[in-house]
C-alpha cells in the first residue's frame, strides 16, 4: 500500500504540511523523521512550526535535508555513516584536482587550472547523482571530433583513470557518491526492517535516482508518508500520458512511475479530501497542458470569470 499525498499549488506548502502534522498526537510528532528538500527548508520549517503553533512549547520532529544534490550530509543513521569512508572535503578535493590538471597541462595558468578543477568537481557530483559509471567516460567523446573536443576527452580520462586512485589513497569518497551509498543502504535497511517511528518525506520530487528509490520505499512503509508538491490531479489521462521531459510535472510523473503508483491514488494532504483548486490555478493547469493535447482545450468547461480577471492575452 502506498501512502502518498499532495498539497495543491494554490496552498503554501510548508504551512499546509505543518498544519497537518500539528493535528497528530504530540508524542507521535516528536518521534517523526521529517525529510525535506534542503537545509533552508528545514530552517524555514522550524519557523513555521513556531508560528503555526502560536509559540506553544513543542517537541519538533527530526528535520533532515535530503532532496537536493548540494546536501551531501544526511546524518539519518549514525551506523550507516560510520560504516563508510568519509567524504573528501571540498577544499582538499579542489586542491587535488588542481594538481591533477597542472600535471596534465604544465603550462596552464594556475587560475585557469583552479577553475577547471572546480568544473571537474561539479561534473563528478553530477555523474554520481545520475549514477553514471566513471569507466564509461572515455566513450563520451568520439575520436573523430574536433581538437577542442579531444581536449575534453583528455580531462574526462583524468576523472576515469587518475582520480579514483587518488581518492583511494586519501581513504575518502566523493561527497555525492558517499551520499548515494548512504541513501541506498538506508532504503535497504528499511526494506528489511521498517523503522519504529513515522517517516515523512515532504516537498522532495526525487530528481536524484537514489532519493527517488528511497521515496518509493518510504511510501510503502507501514508508518511512512510522501507529500508531493503541487501534483496536477485534474489533467485528463491523455494529457498526463503526454507529459514529457520538458513539462513541469514530468519529475512527479517519473516518480509515480517508479513507485508503480497511479496518479488517481494520490490523496490530498492531510485528510484525503477532494481536489479543490482556485480558478486561477485551474487556468494555469489548462495553459500547461502538453502541446500535443492543446486541441482538448475546446472540450473543457468554460472557466469562471475570476480565473481570467486581470489577465491580458497577447496574440
Amino acid at each position: 500500500m502506498h501512502h502518498v499525498h499532495t498539497i495543491a499549488a494554490d496552498q503554501p506548502f510548508l504551512d499546509s504540511l505543518i498544519e497537518g502534522l500539528l493535528g497528530w498526537d504530540r508524542e507521535r510528532l516528536a518521534d517523526t523523521l521529517l525529510l525535506l528538500p534542503s537545509r533552508r527548508a528545514c530552517l524555514a520549517a522550524r519557523d513555521v512550526f513556531l508560528r503555526v503553533s502560536g509559540g506553544a512549547p513543542l517537541l519538533l520532529p527530526r528535520l533532515v535535508p535530503i532532496g537536493e544534490p548540494d546536501e551531501p550530509g544526511l546524518l539519518i543513521d549514525p551506523a550507516l555513516e560510520s560504516a563508510l569512508p568519509p567524504a573528501i572535503g571540498p577544499v582538499r578535493r579542489q586542491l587535488l584536482l588542481t594538481r591533477l590538471v597542472q600535471a596534465r597541462e604544465p603550462g596552464m595558468p594556475l587560475e585557469q587550472a583552479v577553475r577547471l578543477a572546480a568544473e571537474l568537481a561539479r561534473f563528478l557530483d553530477e555523474l554520481h547523482n545520475e549514477e553514471v559509471d566513471l569507466a564509461g567516460l572515455d566513450t563520451l567523446v568520439p575520436a573523430d571530433l574536433a581538437d577542442h573536443w579531444q581536449q575534453t576527452r583528455v580531462f574526462l580520462q583524468l576523472l576515469a583513470q587518475a582520480w579514483p586512485p587518488i581518492l583511494d589513497a586519501e581513504g575518502c569518497l566523493d561527497p555525492a557518491h558517499r551520499r548515494r551509498l548512504v541513501v541506498d543502504a538506508l532504503g535497504t535497511g528499511w526494506q528489511r526492517a521498517a523503522p519504529r517511528h513515522p517517516v515523512v518525506a515532504a516537498g522532495v520530487t526525487g530528481s536524484i535516482p537514489s532519493v527517488a528509490r528511497l521515496l518509493a520505499r518510504i511510501a510503502r512503509l507501514p508508518d511512512g508518508m510522501v507529500v508531493l508538491p503541487a501534483l496536477d490531479r485534474t489533467i485528463d489521462g491523455a494529457g498526463w500520458d503526454a507529459v514529457g521531459p520538458t513539462h513541469p510535472q514530468y519529475g512527479l510523473k517519473r516518480l509515480l512511475d517508479l513507485m508503480d503508483m497511479d496518479r488517481s491514488a494520490v490523496r490530498s494532504w492531510p485528510d484525503g479530501g477532494p481536489v479543490l483548486l482556485h480558478p486561477r490555478v485551474e487556468l494555469w493547469n489548462h495553459v500547461l497542458r502538453p502541446a500535443t493535447t492543446t486541441e482538448d482545450w475546446r472540450h473543457q468547461m468554460p472557466l469562471p470569470a475570476e480565473a481570467t480577471a486581470g489577465l491580458e492575452v497577447a496574440v
